[in-house]
Formats: C-alpha cells, sequence, structure tokens
C-alpha cells in the first residue's frame, strides 16, 4: 500500500515459490522480501536467485533482528536489510536509494554492452560507472581515476594523479593493502576505507578488484587495474545490525544477550582472582500505571529516563542493561565484599524517588531492587539471575520501594508464589471466583439503601480465601483488567435478578483499580455493560482510590466527568488515608467519600472524640458529597459518627459481606417489615 501509494508498480507474493516465478518471469527491479516464508525461508530463496542468475535488487524488511540473520542475508546478495517495525520515511528512502542503484547499474551494463561494439565509448563508461576505476603504477601510484572519486573521496582525477593508493587508505588497513598490492598474482579482492574529503561520510568503504595488467609496450607493464565499489551503506547496515543484536532500541542500554556475555566474563574474572560480583535485578513500581495514563510513547520517555538515572550512579565498570518493559539489570563486578552492593542499591532507590518530568507534569516512580552475590547465591549465570529476580518480588511483597539480598527461604517462597500465580489463572478460567455482597445502611432508620460488590475465590481445597491473599497478584500478573470486568458483569447481572424479584436498591458499589479505569475501552464498556442488563445509571457506583490521581490529574478528571455524564456515580474509597491534596475534589464528579475503616476504628469507649473523622464529615458536607462511614462494627463508633452528621454507614455491625442469596433473603425480610 505504501508503494502503491508512491506511484510504484508492485506485484505481492505470498510465498517464496510464487515470488520465485514471477523473478523468473523478469521485469522485476526490486524485491522487498522477509526472511520468515511460508514454504521456505528467505535466505534459502536468496541462494536461488543468486544460482539462477536473476538480475533484481533484494531489500530485506524483517522482524527477525538476529545478527547472522542479517550478515548471511547481505552476504547472500541483499542490498540492504531493514528491521520491523521501521519507520515508514526510512523504508521509503532504502527503497528509492536501492532503485538508484538498479537504474546506475542498469547505465552502467548497457554502457559495458555499448564498449564492445565501439571503443570511443571507453571513456563515457567509465566516467559513468558508479564505481572508483583507476589504474596504478609500480609505485602503486595512480595513472588514471574516473570522475566518480569527485563524488565519493573528495578528490578529483586530476588531484590523485602521482598520489599512492597507501597514502588514502587508512592507516589500520594500510598493511593488508599493501600486501594484496605487493602479491599482485592473478585477480586479487581487497576491503578498504578511504577518509572522504569534505562530504557528508567521514570516511567510506570500498570492496576492490585489482588485475595486474601486463601489455608489450615497457612503458604500461606492471600496472594494476582496480574496480572499486563504495559498500559503506551495507557495511553500515552490517554494523547497525551487529549493534541491535546487543543493544535495546529503545534506551541503547545493553539487552539480555550482552548481559549475559559480560556476567560470564564478570564470573570468570572474579574466580580468578577470588572477588564477588553483584548481580541486581530492577523492576519499577507502578510503572503500568503511568504507562497508561499518558500513553506508551510517553511511557517510552520515561523508561529512557529512568536508564539515564541509573546510569549516572554506577561505575564505569558496570553494566545496565533493559531485559524489557520495566525491567532493568545491573552487573557489579570485581567486588570485595556485598555491602557495597546495598550502598549502590541505597542509591538507585533514592535517585530514582526523585520526580521525573513528562509534559510538565511530575511522575512519581519507586524501584524494588533484587541482589544476588556470587559466590554465595549461585556461581552461574542463571542462578544468579533468577535468585536476584526472587529478591526483588520479595522486595515488591512487603511493600516494594526498597532493595534486599536473596536468601535460601525466599526460593520456597518464590515456588510457592508461582504455584499461587497458575492457581489465580486457573481460577479464571473455570470461574472460581464470586462475589460477596456488604449492605451499606441509612443510620437513623437501618434501612439497607446500598451495598458494596466485594470479590472471594472460592478455592477447591482452601475454601473462601480473601482478596487481600490474590489481588496483588493478580495485578503483578496483568490480569485485574479481565477479572475487574467479570466483576462488572456478575454485579450487573445481580442487580437485574433483583430488581427482577421486586427488591430495588439505590445503588451497587464496584470498586475498580486506576490502571483499569485508565484503560481505553473501561468507559464505553462500562456504559454498555449497565444499559445491557437494564440498570439505571445512577443505581451504579464505581469506587477508586486517591493514589488514582498522582499519575495525571488531568487525565483521570476526564475520564470520570464522561462517566458523570452519563449518570455513573463515583465514590473515593479509603479516603484520606494516601493522596495529601485535597484540591481534586473540587474539579472531579465525585459523588461519595467513605471515611476509612482505620479511622473509624480509632473509635472507643471514653475516646470517641477523633479530629480525623470530624475533619472528613466536615470536607464533605462542605462540597455537599454523600458519606459513607467504613468498618462500623459498634454502636459507640456509629452513635458518634451519626452525632456527627454521617448518614450512612458500612460494616460489621449491620452485616458482613455475604453471598447473593443471602443478601436477596436480608432485602426480601426488610422489605416484609417496612410499614408501606
Amino acid at each position: 500500500m505504501l508503494l502503491r501509494g508512491r506511484n510504484y508498480d508492485v506485484r505481492a507474493c505470498h510465498d517464496g515459490q510464487s515470488a520465485l516465478e514471477q523473478l523468473m518471469a523478469g521485469g522485476v527491479d526490486l524485491m522487498l522480501l522477509d526472511l520468515h516464508l511460508g514454504d521456505m525461508n528467505g535466505l534459502d530463496l536468496l541462494g536461488m536467485i543468486r544460482r539462477a542468475g536473476i538480475d533484481t535488487e533484494v531489500l530485506v524488511v524483517s522482524g527477525d533482528t538476529a545478527f547472522d540473520s542479517a550478515v548471511c542475508a547481505l552476504r547472500s546478495g541483499a542490498s540492504d536489510y531493514v528491521c520491523k517495525p521501521y519507520a515508514v520515511e526510512e523504508l521509503m528512502h532504502r527503497v528509492e536509494l536501492a532503485l538508484q542503484r538498479r537504474s546506475l547499474a542498469r547505465a552502467n551494463l548497457a554502457m559495458a554492452q555499448q564498449l564492445h561494439t565501439s571503443e570511443r565509448m571507453h571513456r563515457s563508461l567509465v566516467e559513468a560507472s558508479p564505481d572508483l576505476i583507476f589504474t596504478l603504477d609500480e609505485r602503486f601510484c595512480f595513472t588514471f581515476a574516473n570522475e566518480r572519486t569527485h563524488h565519493l573521496i573528495g578528490y578529483s582525477p586530476q588531484e590523485l594523479l602521482g598520489q599512492s593508493l597507501l597514502d588514502l587508505v587508512l592507516p589500520v588497513d594500510a598493511e593488508r593493502v599493501r600486501y594484496v598490492l605487493e602479491h599482485r598474482t592473478g585477480q586479487r579482492a581487497i576491503e578498504f576505507r578511504i577518509a572522504s574529503r569534505g562530504g557528508e561520510i567521514a570516511e567510506r568503504h570500498f570492496e576492490a578488484s585489482l588485475v595486474p595488467v601486463e601489455l608489450d609496450l615497457p612503458q604500461l607493464s606492471s600496472r594494476l587495474y582496480g574496480v572499486a565499489r563504495d559498500v559503506t551503506d551495507k557495511k553500515d547496515a552490517e554494523h547497525r545490525m551487529a549493534y541491535l543484536a546487543y543493544h535495546d532500541l529503545l534506551t541503547g542500554l545493553p539487552n539480555r544477550a550482552l548481559f549475559r556475555d559480560r556476567l560470564g566474563l564478570a564470573i570468570m574474572q572474579a574466580k580468578r582472582k577470588g572477588r564477588q560480583v553483584a548481580v541486581l535485578f530492577v523492576d519499577l513500581d507502578r510503572f503500568k500505571l503511568a504507562n497508561d495514563t499518558f500513553g506508551h510513547i510517553k511511557g517510552d520517555e520515561l523508561l529512557q529516563q529512568v536508564g539515564q538515572r541509573l546510569q549516572c550512579v554506577l561505575r564505569e565498570c558496570d553494566t545496565l542493561a533493559r531485559l524489557g518493559g520495566d525491567e532493568f539489570t545491573i552487573l557489579l563486578p570485581g567486588l570485595s565484599r556485598k555491602e557495597d552492593a546495598a550502598i549502590l542499591a541505597a542509591k538507585l532507590v533514592k535517585e530514582v524517588a526523585a520526580p521525573f518530568s513528562i509534559d510538565g507534569d511530575d511522575v512519581f516512580l519507586t524501584v524494588s531492587i533484587g541482589i544476588a552475590v556470587f559466590p554465595d547465591d549461585g556461581d552461574d549465570i542463571e542462578t544468579l539471575l533468577r535468585h536476584a529476580d526472587i529478591a526483588m518480588y520479595q522486595v515488591k511483597s512487603q511493600g516494594k520501594n526498597g532493595f534486599d539480598f536473596f536468601l535460601p527461604v525466599m526460593d520456597d517462597a518464590a515456588g510457592q508464589r508461582l504455584r499461587l500465580e497458575n492457581e489465580v489463572r486457573r481460577a479464571l478460567e473455570l470461574e472460581q471466583f464470586e462475589l460477596h455482597y456488604q449492605p451499606q445502611v441509612e443510620f437513623d432508620s437501618r434501612r439497607i439503601i446500598g451495598c458494596e460488590a466485594l470479590i472471594r475465590w472460592r478455592h477447591p481445597t482452601r475454601g473462601l480465601v480473601p482478596p487481600g491473599a490474590f489481588l496483588g497478584v493478580i495485578e503483578e500478573i496483568g490480569l485485574m483488567k479481565p477479572l475487574t470486568y467479570w466483576v462488572i458483569e456478575r454485579a450487573c447481572q445481580t442487580l437485574r435478578e433483583w430488581k427482577r424479584a421486586g427488591l430495588e436498591l439505590s445503588r451497587m458499589s464496584v470498586n475498580v483499580p486506576p490502571e483499569v479505569l485508565v484503560d481505553n475501552d473501561f468507559y464505553d464498556y462500562l456504559i454498555a455493560t449497565v444499559d445491557r442488563y437494564g440498570i439505571r445509571r445512577q443505581s451504579f457506583e464505581i469506587e477508586i482510590t486517591e493514589n488514582a490521581f498522582i499519575a495525571d490529574q488531568q487525565a483521570m478528571s476526564l475520564k470520570l466527568a464522561g462517566l458523570a455524564e452519563e449518570g455513573i456515580r463515583v465514590a473515593i474509597d479509603d479516603f484520606g488515608t494516601q493522596y495529601s491534596s485535597l484540591s481534586y475534589l473540587r474539579h472531579l464528579p465525585v459523588t461519595t467519600l467513605k471515611i476509612d475503616q482505620s479511622f473509624v476504628r480509632e473509635i472507643e469507649a471514653g475516646k470517641e472524640d477523633s479530629p480525623i473523622v470530624r475533619a472528613i464529615v466536615a470536607i464533605a458536607t462542605g462540597l455537599n458529597l454523600n458519606l459513607v462511614a467504613e468498618g462500623v462494627e459498634t454502636d459507640i463508633q456509629a452513635d458518634y459518627l451519626g452525632s456527627l452528621g454521617a448518614v450512612e454507614m458500612q460494616g460489621y455491625l449491620f452485616g458482613k459481606p455475604m453471598p447473593s442469596s443471602d443478601f436477596r433473603r436480608l432485602l426480601h425480610h426488610e422489605a416484609a417489615v417496612t410499614p408501606v
């Protein structure tokens, strides 16, 4: 589509055999070839083209970034190599260059054919050649050079006359070239580099064929005839592929392959010198939230900033690598004591904690770092990496934002965690999760006015598992979105069942984590699901925590405003425990504040007064927001909250979270005893 849009005549082939048939038919100037074909390997097809003598340019466009594949392709006759994903303009530029080379080659061939019929065409043929054509005397000085020298290396043919080729060749190649020139028996091929004068490219790489010319005329004997082709672009492509094989494309840091090579070398050196080697596994905390909020382009920019921050803390001999995503590894070779790794890890944690800037907004990140030390924690690459990874997950499980050394006991914990991850995945597939519903009541009448849907896991052997035991794992393995969507679906289904049974409820509250709320599909999905079940939008409420506003308050405000315009209610859960700024309450379409149970729990007999609770009640009253007190377990707590003006409450005093059937009976009982 890109090529046709630029008026190229394009033929598409879906496998190697059909491509070969098209090429055999002729008329193809350029083939764009993937290395992975349906019926054969792209390298094999290149070999067939070469053996068949098919005249066409080949540009390899492939997602295969292996260094060997790229070099083999270029050596098998491909003129260039482009990695997927590619920039459109770069691909078009490569196509134009290939076609230009094709055009020049055709012109050169046509002139070569004319050379056989007319000796007068010799000069024009030589001068029009895209290659350097020259002759050298017995001292390797130029006796002739075509005009192409001016374009390629910045010297006119007149300037080259009398100069030695060895004076132009870079010193690093000079001795090798001298050897070939001195041993001039038969045709010889050689590669060399020449420093370009006054051109855009500092040095050019040539592949030259040298042929000794033996003539009867004494003054022309012992001369060398040379043709040098500019292969700078080809060599640059090989160098790019070599670089990409061992470096991360986004950050420019070493990748997994290069890191493993350096780690293996560091282990060997440490064994000889009796030193220690530390491997640090670095994982960004909550990066997914920032990435979803700002978008992947800004997320990539954030990863680049993180890489630069980490690099600034390290020594010159250390290696920082990016494994992928938001995971980095650090190699600290030649340590005399493991405490040095702890000192560096503490610096890394502090460095990343400073705010990053994305489009003028401050973004706060933290890191979890696991450390494994050779030889105590392993004496090979795989073991050290695995143990550092295990230690990193231990840090995450203990609250993140820190570092820890590997301990053998962590290995058992890692095995248990892996089993838990597998069980959680199966639980979602087998629908082992279920919703329990906790009533929200009006304080004065004790009448049920709403409920909160809370997820539970009905484990086949452990029974009912509370959310705190598995939600952290759900978040880390990336299943929070499908689980949240399942909760919304089941909650809407339950509301419809109660409505058909004649049981009306003012609202149903569902918790939505920040990473799901910022998802581009969430808005449409929620509205469509609520409408599909015939539920009044005003009776559905999403609960979000305050940390949802840390990354990008403006973006979150726009999403919530859109939901509010559609009638969806928004509640701030655990209010007052996380985000320190209250300014967002004035700008967001929040309908409800929920007093966190940790504040309610502090209300005791004889110590009923709670300044924090009074302040939250005053905030809700001043902003005309609905207020729900969570975790109410005693009459003392309920009476105190009621005296402050808290109208709605939720807690064990009024009912524990219960299955849908029990909550339905509770609603039936209340409807039966409530006078009409």
